[in-house]
């Protein structure tokens, strides 16, 4: 019986082998075998009245990383047999192909899990889900973490705990890792929120997770591989739902409904499916749109060295894609979209082949292919649906006709016909194309310069943009019409940068170049409003221009910001500075002794940004850094870092001597301003230096040296750093916006540092699930720190003492109404800390009028707060006048003036007599240097507008839902008080503060107030859900009435079971809780 492949540990103690082959092990369990060990076993299963397995088999390959994965375990020797003769007919064969251990066992485990699958009853399938569900369940229970928050999956393992091992289970869920062990009647447990990890560190069995405040270490005796590789994805979930809040982006790994079944239950399926087509799009600069279908290891016959080639060929909706297990050997991408013909072929030299013949003429053979049929039918399939599609677009449709280089400097250098003719002779050998076969001569050419005419064609093609052009037809010319709609803000600062962008070149000297480049770039800013516009992208789009159309461009540069240099172009740069610290572990481990030094110097971050950021184009002449941008698009983004690792290994000598910055920094500028293009027919002269040796160092052999020196730098070891050092980058930046919100509302609220913390990483939960499940826009200016209405409303109930009752969902909404006053749907953190602060620590007063203000017309609270704005622009041009009329009087006196740099701040506002003390030191909030935030604005008003009869329903009600519905006591007293303040409204009742002020009102008039409310009748139980509406009512055929703030609030004050919300000073730890 096929069973799922699980790792064994006790393959000898109680098993013994009978048959074996370099792949698979057959064993019998000893109780079958006779003597001693026999008896015992057969005891021991008597004893237990087990009933275990008799027979299993075991995929083994001699391979001391990888250990021994049981596949079938059998009850007869009959059944057993059976697996083991359709192993050692069907399977082994096929594993003889491929030469990779690991390869192997991956390759043998997904065909026992198909096997598994196709034969696996409904039954089972539904006992597996089932189960799952009930550990879903207890997840929920054992944890306080989110309904929403998805397990993933759960594991057996040991956890270091007070230098003691605890077993018990490890649960991995979409927010959370999370640990229970209950022990000899001791439980150890704890949650991890992914958003605290800082560092995942691979050991023997196992991993260990770094937060900010601890460690601990997992131990797994079984799935130790699985275990750490969906971590590692976890966490990196967690990083790009951090990165969404850094730069007020939507989150780009928002599940898709469509694709991940509604049980969720296989989710951890899923994950493991986009990150293997994540890689693959990676792989072979595919859009991120494609989605990987599945590979298999096959060999390419390679004509032109009559010979076949190892590789893995992979299959996804749109793409045949092929690589050798040595790189630089071979690969190749092939469009189903430009395949021509398809065909099954067998001979002695490949059996089992594909054959494949491209629209341009190009012929592709597979061999060993185990799949074939499969593959044979999907591509015939996609050939059948799209018989009518157009080639992938070679011959460009430009919008300026060609390239600025050509139009400007249509100079052909005798070294660059020489250069094109070797290509053409290349394109006749290994053909033209998105099709081409990408092998080593391919790098060698490539590594000398592409031609100038032959550039723009081959940056579409090795950057995959040509992709996204095809796909994207005419898609440009309505974003450029979109364009002028894009801020104010951004528009101005590419203007600003348009003639920074290689001012050198004749082509961005005249309207025409400019026109282009300003066209591309404000494009990108409508296309991507979340990136908008950069410093830097105005020197790679001016590059793309010369030698593409504008469209070209446009594409190009989208390739760039989105998908080869991610991140790097966001509001913190988080990118570039995860390549920072990834190029100084480079540096430390190639060129330690140089690394030492320069770090002392302090140097490295100061230069290598704009390195990385401008492709070289700020610091080595255009003309040469664009060979580095050539093999940019063909290698990937390690080979910016060979270039850098050898422009420092070039000057190392030099470098070691320097003792400060400074002089750093001018011998490598000077250094890489002497790189030359002897190719270009734009040529300067150079003059030996005062550092270097040379006046000139040729592009050419810097390129060379560095493939010599560090081409030993994989992709893969790059990815793998990047990862881990960008955890560490993002919650450092994390820490930094922490601090800077923090700054801004610690000191002028009435809240415990602790309180605010509470506040803060409350606000950072509801930000991340509104950035990764919602499709609101941030605004640019908001930095992404923003909660939207149905996220604060969580927060409300959670920490607010207002949101304990019925209607706490419709008494949050209305709080942040009344906070967003720019009415973009969106909060930022301080505004809600100042909300928060009136519920839970403001006077009496104060929470009453924003009870109060809740319930007013939108109108009314805006023209309060532009009146407040307009007394106190005039009371501050009122002090202004009058101390500079006093500093003329000291001035002629013969006095000298102190000025104050604070005296902007000071003369915001002068607190007044009536204002709350509450809010009178929120009065020169330097956030607010010139007007006071609307919401505190607000609360200081004295002039409040009266309240409708309708308005005061609304409130009344609203009355009704602050506390639970199991207090008749309390409805009681609400139905009471509303009563008389709906007489006073009605004139059945005199108005106890009318013309005069709250001074003279004072104690007389609550007392007054409450001995006429004793004469109202209390409702009983059964009137108290009419009473809600009866009770504040009027007659259809009365006049509407308004009352002033001062008359419902005594009225209000008069009933201690009513106030006693609202006097109570609520604690946030305690109300968190």
């Amino acid at each position: 019986m096929w069973i799922k492949p699980q790792q064994s540990g006790l393959s000898k103690a109680l098993w013994s082998t009978e048959q074996t082959n370099p792949y698979f092990i057959l064993q019998v369990r000893k109780s079958e075998t006779g003597g001693l060990t026999s008896k015992v076993l057969g005891t021991l299963d008597s004893v237990f009245e087990s009933k275990p397995y008799l027979y299993r088999i075991l995929l083994d390959i001699d391979n001391p990383i990888e250990s021994s994965y049981c596949i079938s375990y059998c009850l007869t020797k009959e059944e057993v047999n059976c697996d083991w003769i359709w192993l050692t007919r069907n399977l082994v064969p096929v594993l003889e192909t491929i030469e990779d251990p690991r390869d192997t066992i991956e390759f043998a485990k997904a065909k026992i899990e198909s096997l598994l699958a196709q034969k696996m009853p409904q039954e089972e399938i539904a006992k597996i889900d089932m189960k799952f569900k009930m550990t879903s369940d207890k997840f929920h229970k054992l944890f306080t973490v989110p309904p929403d928050d998805k397990l993933v999956n759960y594991y057996s393992c040991n956890v270091w705990y007070n230098n003691f091992p605890r077993q018990g289970w490890l649960y991995l869920s979409l927010g959370h890792l999370c640990f229970h062990s209950f022990f000899l009647g001791k439980t150890v447990q704890f949650i991890i929120p992914w958003t605290e990890v800082i560092g995942i560190e691979k050991i023997s069995s196992g991993f260990r997770i770094i937060t900010r405040t601890e460690k601990h270490t997992f131990i797994l005796f079984f799935n130790p591989e699985e275990t750490v590789h969906l971590v590692q994805e976890l966490s990196k979930i967690a990083v790009k739902s951090l990165l969404n809040g850094i730069d007020g982006s939507k989150d780009n790994y928002k599940f898709d409904e469509d694709v991940v079944p509604p049980d969720r239950t296989f989710m951890k399926h899923y994950i493991d499916a986009k990150t293997k087509s994540e890689s693959y799009c990676k792989r072979f600069n595919l859009p991120y749109w494609e989605r990987l279908d599945g590979f298999v290891n096959c060999n390419l016959w390679f004509p032109y060295t009559k010979s076949d080639i190892s590789g893995r060929l992979y299959c996804s909706p749109n793409f045949l894609c092929f690589i050798s297990k040595v790189d630089i050997r071979c690969k190749v991408i092939i469009p189903m979209k430009e395949i021509a013909v398809v065909e099954k072929v067998d001979s002695n030299v490949l059996p089992e082949a594909l054959h494949i013949t491209a629209k341009n003429k190009i012929t592709f053979m597979f061999g060993s292919v185990p799949q074939r049929d499969y593959l044979c039918c999907k591509i015939s399939d996609f050939l059948h649906s799209s018989i009518h599609s157009e080639s992938t677009r070679l011959v460009r449709d430009s919008i300026l006709g060609k390239g600025l280089q050509e139009q400007f400097l249509d100079i052909i250098s005798p070294r660059q016909a020489v250069k094109e003719h070797l290509w053409q002779l290349h394109f006749s050998d290994y053909g033209r194309g998105v099709c081409i076969y990408r092998t080593k001569r391919l790098q060698e050419l490539i590594s000398q310069g592409i031609p100038d005419k032959l550039r723009g064609e081959m940056w579409l093609i090795l950057s995959g943009a040509i992709f996204d052009l095809d796909r994207n037809k005419g898609v440009y010319h309505d974003i450029l019409l979109k364009s002028n709609q894009i801020s104010t803000l951004v528009a101005d600062e590419i203007e600003r940068d348009l003639h920074r962008s290689l001012p050198e070149h004749p082509a961005y000297q005249s309207d025409k170049g400019i026109c282009a480049l300003r066209n591309v770039l404000l494009s990108y800013a409508a296309h991507n409003p979340n990136v908008g516009y950069c410093q830097a992208m105005n020197m790679i789009a001016s590059l793309f221009l010369l030698y593409t159309s504008e469209e070209e461009a446009f594409w190009l540069l989208v390739a760039v910001v989105e998908r080869l240099l991610p991140d790097y172009y966001n509001k913190k740069v988080v990118g570039a500075i995860v390549d920072q610290n990834v190029f100084e572990i480079l540096l430390k481990k190639n060129l330690p002794e140089l690394h030492k030094h320069l770090s002392k110097l302090g140097v490295l971050k100061m230069v290598t940004m704009s390195w990385f950021l401008t492709l070289f184009l700020s610091i080595i002449p255009f003309t040469s850094a664009i060979h580095i941008v050539d093999c940019f698009f063909y290698e990937g983004t390690k080979f910016l870092f060979q270039v850098a690792l050898q422009i420092l290994y070039h000057n190392q000598n030099m470098l070691l001597t320097v003792n400060d910055d400074g002089e750093a920094m001018s011998l490598l500028n000077e250094f890489t301003d002497a790189i030359c293009n002897q190719d270009s027919p734009i040529q300067k002269t150079y003059e030996k230096g005062k550092y270097n040796e040379f006046s000139a160092v040729e592009i050419q052999a810097l390129i060379s040296h560095s493939y010599l020196n560090f081409g030993h730098i994989t992709m893969t070891h790059v990815e793998s750093l990047r990862n881990s050092e960008r955890l560490k980058v993002v919650q450092s930046i994390e820490d930094q916006d922490k601090k800077s919100l923090l700054r801004t509302v610690r000191g002028i609220t009435s809240f415990r540092p602790e309180e605010i913390d509470i506040l803060y990483r409350k606000f950072q939960e509801c930000r991340r699930k509104m950035t990764l499940g919602s499709d609101l826009k941030v605004s640019h200016t908001s930095g992404g720190c923003v909660i939207g209405m149905e996220q604060y409303c969580d927060m409300f109930n959670a920490l607010s003492p207002w949101g304990k009752g019925m209607c706490s969902n419709v008494i949050g909404s209305r709080v942040f109404i009344v906070l967003d006053y720019n009415k973009d749907g969106l909060l930022e953190f301080a505004d809600t800390v100042f909300g928060f602060d009136v519920m839970c620590n403001g006077t009496i007063e104060q929470k009453l009028k924003l009870f109060y203000y809740m319930h007013l017309d939108e109108a009314d609270r805006i023209r309060i707060v532009e009146q407040i704005s307009t007394d106190r622009l005039c009371l501050k041009r009122g002090s202004d006048a009058s101390a500079y009329n006093s500093s003329n009087e000291a001035s002629e006196c013969g006095l000298v003036s102190q000025s104050s740099t604070d005296s902007d701040i000071d003369h915001v506002s002068i607190p007044s007599s009536d204002t709350p003390v509450h809010f009178r030191k929120h009065l020169g909030l330097r956030r607010y240097p010139n007007t006071m935030s609307p919401f505190l604005s607000l609360m200081e008003s004295t002039n409040v507008p009266l309240m409708k009869q309708n308005q005061f329903i609304q409130m009344w009600k609203s009355f009704y839902g602050l506390y639970p519905d199991d207090i008749i006591e309390i409805y009681s007293a609400i139905g009471r008080v509303g009563a008389y303040i709906t007489k006073i409204g009605e004139g059945k009742e005199d108005n106890p503060i009318k013309s005069r002020t709250h001074s003279e009102v004072g104690e007389e008039a609550v007392s007054t107030l409450a001995g006429l409310m004793d004469d109202l009748e209390i409702p009983t139980t059964s009137r108290l859900s009419s009473l809600r509406q009866a009770s504040i009512e009027e007659d259809e055929g009365e006049k509407e009435w308004a009352l002033s703030f001062d008359v419902i609030r005594y009225v209000i004050q008069t009933e201690p079971l009513i106030m006693e919300v609202f006097e109570t000073v609520s604690s946030l730890s305690v109300s968190s809780r």
